[in-house]
């Protein structure tokens, strides 16, 4: 039913993952549905201390965007970045970027495809706490002669494979020690309670699995499915 039905898809699969990344559909200073443009109707506009900075062009499950035509919409507004997805593909695209329209793509994830850790990592550059358009965090391996580190967007690790990291470094200059894979996605919650860019009022943050929706982050420790989560505190 999701391949012949936007509508459909955006009520399943699209709003649910925007909520999970901070961006309360039913809020209008953070989403506007069907923004008017001069060059037409982009399905999303994601606004920032009221200002647009996304426009999302949404499609039914297996269709693709007319990308030339969404990032039209952002040149006629100044909104820099630009989200094509069906609610499983999402692709993030820096309209600004002076490339051809297929360099211009900074973000991309599969939810059909990829797990869910990884489906974090590249999610990363929309959430909203972290703003859209922030570096993405980075992972350093030791000896640490190369500050400048790999972004987690650019980290595929593979089922067995060892830890080569040793610390995540923020956009904002932190950086913490990582021993373990799972370490990656903790320090990244407490980077975001630390710098006030997650509060209490934000939970619970879900994730998906091939089991559906997942609590990422809460403040309750348990799913809703009523199993056991770990629990941040302040």
């Amino acid at each position: 039913m999701l391949q012949k039905s936007e509508t459909l898809t955006r009520y399943v699969l699209i709003d649910p993952f925007l909520r999970a990344l901070g961006w309360d559909t039913e809020d209008p200073n953070l989403v506007i549905p069907e923004v008017s443009t001069q060059a037409g109707r982009p399905d999303y506009a994601l606004l920032l201390n009221g200002q647009r900075i996304a426009f999302i062009g949404a499609k039914s499950l297996g269709k693709e965007e007319d990308l030339i035509q969404q990032v039209s919409y952002c040149v006629s507004e100044g909104v820099r970045y630009f989200i094509a997805t069906d609610g499983a593909k999402w692709e993030v695209y820096d309209t600004q970027v002076q490339k051809p329209l297929h360099e211009k793509k900074i973000a991309e994830w599969d939810i059909r495809k990829m797990e869910p850790g990884e489906v974090i990592r590249n999610a990363f550059s929309i959430m909203r706490y972290a703003g859209i358009g922030s570096p993405p965090p980075t992972v350093i391996a030791p000896p640490y002669r190369d500050r400048k580190g790999l972004p987690l967007s650019e980290l595929k690790p593979k089922k067995g494979e060892p830890l080569r990291y040793k610390s995540i470094r923020f956009p904002d200059g932190k950086e913490y020690e990582i021993r373990v894979w799972k370490d990656i996605l903790t320090r990244c919650a407490e980077w975001l309670l630390e710098t006030k860019r997650l509060d209490k009022d934000k939970l619970p943050v879900q994730t998906t699995s091939r089991r559906g929706y997942r609590v990422l982050i809460n403040d309750t420790p348990e799913h809703r499915d009523g199993k056991s989560s770990v629990v941040l505190k302040k």
